[in-house]
């Protein structure tokens, strides 16, 4: 590297840059684990509570958002959110059991503007996606609408039902039904259907027009009963109307694991993709409907629904979804009549020292070198340098003027007489670069600084400029290093 600050810089900037503060004591021991996400990369169950009105405030206690995580190590976490239109979510806390835990992140801020917010949740290098719909301003209460119907009783008009209703198996995401209503006053919705045959549709959000336009329904509860219509009331406001969703026989069937065709490649962190698929042979019993969804298992499910026209031998593909929480191979169950399991290879995450998040884009790799030396006596700088796989590269100093570094110790570039701390990233191929100045303030934190075996970890974010001097945001940025 020949863009970080060299020694003589360093003697300047003492007198120009950061402030030492204190602040909470950030966790020493990290949980690590992975957010579980569909095929399409949204979170799972992505479910969003509360009220979002353009310019007001947003309460923490009641504007949240739910997901899951797979926690393979117990211990503290911090899961966030990018900062979209002037809001974001976070939470903090500790898991004390592993496997499937359920997480409430917070709102802060004031949206500023109406419409679809889509925010990009982080946690220990896994990332999902969750939509937030902002109301314009004046429109934050409930939304006034009905729903269209024909007959007595009304039967929802132009009702449409999607996915398999099959006796006995779990409904999905995949089992909706869209309604149709009129909407004279924007605001929120939140309609749910009482039980019927074992099945609930329900649905939340806001409309943010007026007019006739859809309400789509998700089904959850597994269907019982006897095959054939079953018709399902809904009711909204003062209107009521009902649709009807057809439940059948599945088809009986036992699934061949040993000739399961993994494809793609799985990675402890990374997302599954559609590429991400499992082709597998199925003896199939009795014709008619199926669905097939394997349990979770490291943080991964394979599905698939269709059809089996007549029995015998039959070629189906599973699609995988969710995130690989840890390396190594792991035997994936499959119902059926006789269940069995086919395994899945993930590779080990690559070592992270370092990562943060510039805007949206996330970027994360491994120390090049970590100095510590005492510069001007008794200054003492750290230096830390690092690359990723694009071969883009961090580089940062952090200079202690009391001469040494302690836990909890806060390194910022607002303009001050105390501690200094200066920040480059470069971007392969010169396409851009961030570093700070004293009207940005981006803020550094030791964590811990273990003099034995001189390890030193901390946190960072705040602001920067880039090549442009155009302001950019840093957050979720981390690091850790070992030095001679």
């Amino acid at each position: 590297m020949n863009k970080f600050i060299g020694i003589s810089g360093l003697a300047i900037l003492i007198l120009t840059s950061c402030q030492k503060e204190l602040s909470y004591e950030a966790p020493d021991t990290p949980a690590q684990g992975s957010l579980q996400s569909e095929v399409s990369g949204d979170c799972l169950p992505k479910t969003v509570n509360g009220t979002y009105e353009a310019g007001t405030q947003l309460v923490p206690a009641n504007n949240t958002i739910t997901i899951n995580v797979n926690v393979i190590e117990a211990g503290n976490y911090l899961i966030t959110t990018d900062t979209v239109d002037g809001f974001y979510f976070n939470a903090s806390g500790i898991f004390t059991t592993t496997g499937n835990n359920v997480v409430t992140l917070r709102a802060n801020g004031t949206p500023f503007a109406a419409g679809a917010k889509n925010f990009v949740v982080s946690f220990d290098s896994t990332y999902c996606d969750v939509q937030v719909t902002v109301l314009p301003s004046g429109a934050g209460g409930p939304a006034v609408y009905t729903l269209e119907g024909t007959g007595t009783p009304a039967s929802c008009s132009g009702a449409t039902a999607s996915g398999n209703y099959i006796i006995g198996t779990p409904l999905n995401s995949s089992n909706q039904v869209t309604l149709s209503v009129n909407v004279t006053t924007i605001g929120t919705y939140n309609v749910s259907t009482t039980a019927t045959n074992g099945m609930t549709f329900s649905g939340n959000g806001a409309f943010l027009s007026t007019g006739v336009q859809p309400l789509v329904l998700t089904g959850s509860g597994t269907p019982g009963g006897t095959p054939g219509a079953v018709t399902i009331p809904v009711t909204a406001g003062s209107s009521s109307c009902n649709f009807q969703v057809t439940t059948v026989t599945g088809a009986t069937f036992s699934i061949d694991c040993a000739s399961a065709v993994v494809n793609g490649d799985y990675q402890a962190g990374t997302a599954l993709t559609a590429s991400n698929t499992v082709d597998i042979s199925v003896n199939v019993l009795t014709a008619g409907p199926y669905t097939i969804s394997t349990s979770a298992t490291n943080g991964m499910t394979f599905s698939a629904s269709g059809t089996f026209a007549a029995p015998g031998t039959s070629n189906i593909q599973l699609a995988g979804s969710g995130t690989p929480a840890a390396g190594g191979t792991f035997n994936i169950p499959v119902p059926g009549t006789v269940a069995c399991t086919f395994p899945v290879t993930c590779t080990a995450a690559p070592s992270v020292d370092w990562k943060f998040t510039a805007g949206t884009t996330t970027y994360q790799g491994s120390v090049s070198d970590v100095l510590l030396t005492t510069v001007l006596p008794p200054y003492l700088n750290l230096a830390y340098t690092g690359m990723d796989a694009s071969f883009n590269e961090i580089g940062f100093n952090l200079v202690d003027v009391s001469g040494t570094i302690n836990n909890n110790e806060t390194y910022s570039t607002v303009i001050s007489t105390n501690n200094v701390c200066v920040f480059t990233f470069i971007i392969n191929g010169g396409t851009d670069d961030y570093s700070t100045d004293a009207t940005r303030n981006l803020t550094f934190k030791v964590t811990s600084h273990n003099t034995s075996t001189k390890t030193i970890s901390g946190t960072f974010s705040g602001q920067v400029k880039n090549s442009a001097n155009a302001t950019v945001n840093i957050t979720n940025g981390t690091f850790t290093g070992v030095y001679p």
